[in-house]
């Protein structure tokens, strides 16, 4: 059966599947994670066109970002946002999940980032 663009809009499917993934980081120190949080969120997600949600601690990252449609490239933004990470001094360690439909994927939360061996 043939899906409307409109029934597909709405349900988020083909063209329309909004991708994303889960996003762990440790940072070595907890000074400044008000300055952290906002820049984060400013330089490395808002920058890029991305959203995210989940949980900012005053070390550790624990989010899903939402990275757009195959058409908005969610590849590059992803290696944006990871080049930011690599770019700061106090971030530890840092993992990627693989990408996801945000909206009909399965997804499996890979914990906090010391379950990873991040610390």
């Amino acid at each position: 059966m043939k899906m409307k663009k409109g029934l597909r809009k709405e349900l988020h499917r083909r063209e329309l599947t909004e991708w994303g993934c889960q996003l762990l980081a440790t940072r070595n120190t907890k000074e400044d994670a008000d300055a952290f949080q906002g820049d984060f969120i400013l330089q490395a997600i808002e920058a890029n066109g991305c959203y995210c949600g989940g949980a900012l601690f005053d070390d550790k990252v624990n989010v899903v970002v939402e990275l757009g449609k195959m058409s908005d490239d969610p590849d590059a933004k992803l290696s944006k946002v990871t080049a930011w990470l690599e770019s700061r001094p106090d971030i530890e360690n840092w993992t990627a999940g693989p990408l996801l439909d945000l909206w009909h994927g399965d997804y499996e939360d890979k914990g906090e980032p010391s379950a990873l061996g991040i610390l």
